[in-house]
């Protein structure tokens, strides 16, 4: 039997290898643009699916599997544009394995307006009220001041087993432009913090929410 996920009005937010910073023609090959952060994200994306795939002891492909957001290690609760955009890695990286995924996103009903015609949604109130899902893939991500580490699991939500694991560091070198090092006066939690020099604190992810 599966266990049905309530979908709440937050955001479920989410595994040993060092990724490095993506070669131009490398680029070319992971990613259909130029940009070297997406590139890096569509190859860790991968990197990563494939260590899930290869440590997974009981998921089957034809099951569903459902991918959360990823989120900050610190509270489990925030993400940022690293974590979105990973998110959709992630998702395509498993569909090229032949994964059954659920998108938690799809709405129940389209919403035509002047603007365009939608289906997809952040609003819990317009999707389904549950999902038959048994497995969900979750991920964290803990910043320093080189770059960010991600930690990404398979969980079977009806005992809470970790089915599959995979872990990975990526340096700042690895995504120009998204991230950064931290400047000398950087505010967290409401304080301002004051530092000799530039990146003495956690790394900046740029495209914060």
């Amino acid at each position: 039997m599966y266990k049905t996920l309530i979908l709440l009005p937050l955001l479920l937010l989410f595994g040993c290898e060092n990724l490095q910073p993506v070669a131009s023609d490398q680029q070319t090959l992971v990613s259909g643009n130029g940009l070297p952060h997406l590139a890096s994200i569509n190859y860790l994306s991968q990197q990563m699916v494939n260590e899930l795939v290869r440590q997974n002891d009981s998921l089957k492909p034809t099951e569903p599997l459902l991918v959360a957001t990823p989120v900050m290690l610190s509270d489990l609760a925030t993400t940022n544009e690293l974590g979105l955009q990973y998110q959709q890695g992630l998702i395509a990286a498993l569909h090229d394995h032949q994964f059954n995924l659920v998108d938690m996103n799809v709405a129940e009903t389209l919403r035509v307006t002047p603007a365009g015609d939608f289906i997809l949604s952040r609003d819990w109130q317009q999707l389904p009220s549950d999902i038959d899902v048994r497995h969900v893939v979750v991920t964290t991500m803990s910043p320093d001041k080189e770059g960010v580490a991600i930690y990404s699991r398979i969980v079977d939500v009806s005992n809470n087993r970790v089915v599959s694991v995979a872990q990975s560091f990526v340096p700042i070198a690895a995504m120009p432009g998204m991230l950064t090092h931290s400047q000398k006066v950087v505010s967290e939690n409401g304080l301002l913090y004051r530092s000799e020099n530039s990146g003495q604190r956690t790394v900046t992810i740029e495209g914060g929410l």
